[in-house]
């Protein structure tokens, strides 16, 4: 039977986000009082959202680093409510993604392929992927984000936007972890599972969870929507979850969901 960890950390957090989340409504209802209802009250409750979603990723993140490695689940879904504000979290382990710093000419190439470019084109496209990020051949040095794939010659919003969910440039991996690849990365990789994993709601301590082709659950891409009256936020993160100075990890990257 599955269940839900529950520890005095991540109660912190999330009490320390519900002491914001007050601050917020506090804010809310002297600007509501000045201005009057609509355009007031849709940026107290996208306030309030916001707020939730980045104390939802925190408390998800601390959840997964109280964990060994291995015993972190992956895919793994969390909800939380601060405040009354409800935000669930999508936690992946970002070694399935193929990293654009990393990944060999040819894996690049068929990546493409998949995403529908023909095998000429995608073949074209790789190279000029390696030959941005190698600084001896153009000086532009390594991708900082998978969002500078769009500025590649070649590449169009709607293809970079179509490899967005299959790339990064955290993992510093050349060929991706096949247990934890998105669907268009798995079916590149004959180890991946046919059909992906099942999905952890919560956590289970202390059941190994890695199989062959397992990525090193290290660093995690945590995604959290939180719904507040009218307004939905969307937040994502990046982080490297091996704790140091009693916090859960370091912030990676931490951008709006979709950008």
């Amino acid at each position: 039977m599955r269940r839900r960890v529950e520890t005095p950390g991540s109660a912190l957090v999330l009490a320390l986000w519900l002491a914001l989340l007050l601050g917020v409504a506090g804010i809310a209802a002297t600007r509501l009082a000045a201005t009057g209802a609509g355009a007031a009250r849709l940026e107290a409750d996208l306030a309030r959202a916001r707020a939730a979603a980045e104390g939802g990723i925190w408390a998800a993140a601390h959840q997964l680093a109280t964990l060994p490695r291995q015993s972190r689940p992956h895919p793994a879904d969390f909800a939380f409510a601060p405040g009354g504000v409800p935000v669930v979290v999508r936690a992946t382990d970002e070694d399935g993604r193929l990293d654009l710093n990393a990944a060999p000419e040819a894996l690049l190439a068929a990546l493409f392929a998949a995403a529908g470019l023909p095998p000429g084109d995608a073949a074209t496209l790789a190279a000029r992927v390696v030959a941005w990020r190698e600084p001896d051949r153009q000086g532009l040095g390594p991708f900082r984000s998978a969002a500078e794939l769009g500025a590649v010659p070649g590449f169009d919003r709607a293809l970079a936007e179509a490899l967005r969910p299959a790339v990064t440039v955290h993992s510093g991996r050349s060929r991706p972890a096949a247990e934890a690849a998105p669907p268009l990365v798995r079916g590149l990789l004959p180890e991946a599972p046919r059909g992906g994993l099942p999905l952890s709601r919560g956590l289970r301590p202390g059941v190994p969870q890695a199989l062959p082709g397992s990525g090193r659950r290290s660093i995690w891409r945590l995604e959290a929507e939180a719904r507040s009256g009218a307004a939905t936020a969307r937040l994502a993160a990046v982080m490297d979850l091996s704790p140091v100075e009693g916090m859960p990890g370091r912030v990676l990257e931490w951008r709006p969901a979709g950008h």
